[in-house]
């Protein structure tokens, strides 16, 4: 039986900021030698080095290219299971990609990514969005087929018990997976792995499918509310509370969700247990738990609003979890709010996003010591959180500009989206640009990639995508890392 709504009477909880950093810039990386420094603030992409080139050389500091496979563009979200890497391709760019669908790229050579298949089952072929997940233990992708932003119905689960040959698990007798209640923007597992939930941007859409039996995966929660619209989630160890990201107004919201993940027989509820939102942000997009200290934090990133508001990413307490508690922040010096005017003449034509953070993750989560986060135009950046009241940052890499190259990008949700393109356009007329056609056709000028996934933490690497450059396999450089406690 399908619950169909949210507790609607729950009291939200007010934020208490006790945080004293709220338009402060993080410390910066102190860059060591082989490093190529960016050249303007911390995080920046200035417009000079759009206009003369420079950008298309990429900035690092202490982290290095260790290899690399472009493809055709990766889209928002991939993955990483095994010594495989989940390449997700554009919705956007369907019709043109010669190789559609998510990507299996065997990395059990970092210096020579290469690629083995692609998956273009019903969801796959038709994009993931923010879907694409791989289980904690390692053994089972899944994706919802969430198209140019929200999807219905769609749902391929794959066994990657051997990465570089997934086999799809709910296979309908014509081939193709098998259609699933849902309706999908976001998607997650719970911890463990008998829950695939996907979020939808409609009406705060939440949908919980089980996969015990991962052939007839089936849904068993399908709710709704009007109280706020939901973005990513993430779950506490048991899986019994769910962390929901609020687009609007950006936030928090802590769920019980111990009646689905108990299986309770009939008419499961979730219950809203606080909520936590903010002005000095926009759009947040997730949040990562994390114990450090022995206290348990939501890390939440915001998506948007960093150039007008604050925005950012904010470490917030749920020791008391009807009572979070922000207690610091992180933002580069150019999401700081005297910097607006500077971002917009800097990014003007490159769509959207502009220099804020989107996905991040630890190097593990009881006790991590570093966060590495994508951001759409500043790169992959890494932080020293060993004091989650001081975090710090110690290393970057910002991947070299693919300006000119919309074409041979169908797969990147940047190069080749007309939606980003058209609706979010450019503004920048002046003619040094190199990329004239891309500003008539009002596509992005490609002076600076998405850095939109979540780097993760690989053997002492980081395996990432970012939509122009596709995957990539960074070393860390100078003994920053691994950090000790």
């Amino acid at each position: 039986m399908l619950a169909v709504l949210y507790c609607l009477t729950c009291a939200a909880v007010a934020a208490e900021d006790h945080a004293t950093d709220v338009n402060i810039a993080v410390p910066p990386a102190l860059c060591g030698p082989g490093s190529r420094p960016e050249t303007g603030l911390q995080g920046q992409v200035p417009l000079q080095d759009r206009l003369n080139g420079r950008s298309r050389q990429g900035y690092a500091c202490n982290l290095e290219l260790v290899g690399q496979y472009q493809g055709e563009g990766s889209a928002t979200i991939s993955a990483v299971g095994g010594h495989c890497a989940y390449m997700a391709t554009s919705y956007a760019g369907r019709a043109l990609k010669k190789s559609p669908g998510v990507q299996v790229i065997d990395v059990s050579d970092p210096s020579k990514p290469s690629l083995v298949r692609a998956l273009a089952t019903r969801a796959f072929e038709y994009g993931t969005w923010e879907s694409l997940k791989v289980n904690d233990a390692g053994t089972m992708l899944a994706g919802a087929g969430v198209g140019g932003g929200l999807g219905v119905g769609k749902l391929d689960l794959y066994d990657i018990t051997d990465c570089a040959n997934p086999k799809l698990l709910n296979s309908s007798a014509q081939g193709d997976s098998l259609p699933v209640n849902n309706i999908a923007h976001e998607g997650e597992w719970s911890p463990d792995g008998r829950t695939y939930w996907t979020s939808g941007l409609a009406a705060g859409a939440l949908t919980a499918i089980d996969v015990n039996n991962p052939t007839k995966p089936r849904t068993i929660y399908f709710g709704g509310s009007t109280i706020f619209v939901n973005h990513g989630m993430s779950f506490n160890a048991d899986g019994t509370r769910l962390y929901m990201a609020s687009i609007f107004p950006a936030g928090i919201v802590i769920l019980d969700v111990s009646d689905i993940q108990n299986r309770k027989a009939s008419a499961p509820r979730v219950r809203q247990i606080a909520k936590v939102t903010w002005k000095d942000g926009s759009t947040t997009q997730r949040a990562v738990p994390a114990t450090i200290k022995g206290r348990p934090y939501l890390i939440a990133i915001d998506e948007l609003g960093a150039e007008k508001s604050g925005g950012g990413i904010r470490f917030i307490d749920i020791s008391d979890e009807r009572n979070p508690i922000i207690v610091s922040h992180i933002r580069l010096a150019i999401q700081l709010k005297e910097n607006f005017e500077t971002t917009k003449q800097d990014s003007a034509g490159n769509g959207i996003f502009k220099y804020d953070a989107h996905y991040c993750a630890l190097d593990r989560q009881v006790e991590p010591t570093a966060l590495a986060c994508g951001y759409f135009q500043s790169g992959i950046r890494v932080f020293d959180i060993r004091d989650p009241f001081k975090p710090k940052e110690i290393a970057y890499f910002n991947p070299p500009a693919q300006t000119g190259k919309n074409a041979l990008l169908p797969g990147s949700d940047h190069a080749g989206s007309p939606v980003f393109g058209s609706i979010l356009g450019n503004r920048i007329t002046d003619p040094a640009l190199l990329q004239v056609q891309a500003s008539k056709s009002k596509l992005p000028d490609l002076t600076a990639d998405w850095c939109s996934s979540a780097p993760q933490f690989v053997n002492g690497q980081l395996w990432t995508t970012c939509n122009d450059n596709g995957f990539m396999v960074l070393k860390f450089t100078n003994g920053i890392y691994p950090l000790t406690r």
